[in-house]
């Protein structure tokens, strides 16, 4: 494809630079949907698009393919080639409409790196689009969400298991750094408190796979 498919539909010359820059080519690979799976159209999903990207050198931006995403007015898969790797990224993505226009808003990126490109499959589950794409995501993400609200619970779990994890680090370095005692035990079980937290949130994370 070329690549003003996407930075002509843009006003951010940001994207055209990062396309420009770092971009060696685009294909589109694949057009999932309810005439080419033999599946139900979704009350969501229509169609999945599969675009292969070649980068220029041995490592790329991330945050730069969710302004892509969000001019594809569909739901998206990149397969990305760097350095002889590759990578699989997938936004999770919803329609909203904005004064009578239809607005694409990408949400998590989920990256699911170093893939062995002749091993690693990813399978086509479910009757109908909505289904295929909760499958094919929860496979990328290592989640098991089979609804977008499933989804959308399991992230925000993963993203407060990351906050606690972050304080329970701060919380270590206070205490290598304190020199009062009486200090270091309130901070000690500061921490043992936000363990038996952060386990609790492991266990309803793992209650839903």
């Amino acid at each position: 494809m070329p690549k003003n498919a996407f930075y002509g539909r843009s006003s951010d010359s940001s994207l055209r630079e990062f396309l420009t820059r770092e971009f060696e080519g685009i294909v589109w690979l694949y057009k999932l949907a309810p005439a080419t799976l033999n599946v139900e159209d979704g009350e969501y999903v229509h169609e999945i698009d599969v675009f292969y990207c070649r980068m220029k050198e041995n490592e790329y931006s991330i945050k730069p393919f969710c302004a892509m995403d969000e001019l594809l007015p569909r739901h998206t898969i990149f397969l990305i080639e760097y350095g002889g790797k590759f990578d699989l990224l997938m936004h999770h993505k919803e329609m909203s409409v904005v004064h009578g226009e239809q607005k694409w808003k990408c949400g998590v990126g989920e990256l699911k790196r170093d893939i062995r490109i002749d091993a690693d499959t990813l399978n086509i589950q479910g009757q109908s689009m909505d289904a295929v794409y909760n499958g094919l995501l929860s496979q990328i993400s290592g989640l098991s969400a089979s609804t977008r609200e499933e989804y959308k619970e399991q992230v925000d779990l993963r993203k407060q298991i990351e906050s606690v994890q972050k304080q329970i680090v701060s919380f270590q370095k206070k205490i290598k750094a304190e020199k009062q005692f009486t200090r270091q035990i309130e901070l000690n079980a500061e921490v043992k408190s936000l363990r038996r937290f952060l386990n609790e949130l492991h266990l309803r994370l793992i209650g839903h796979k």
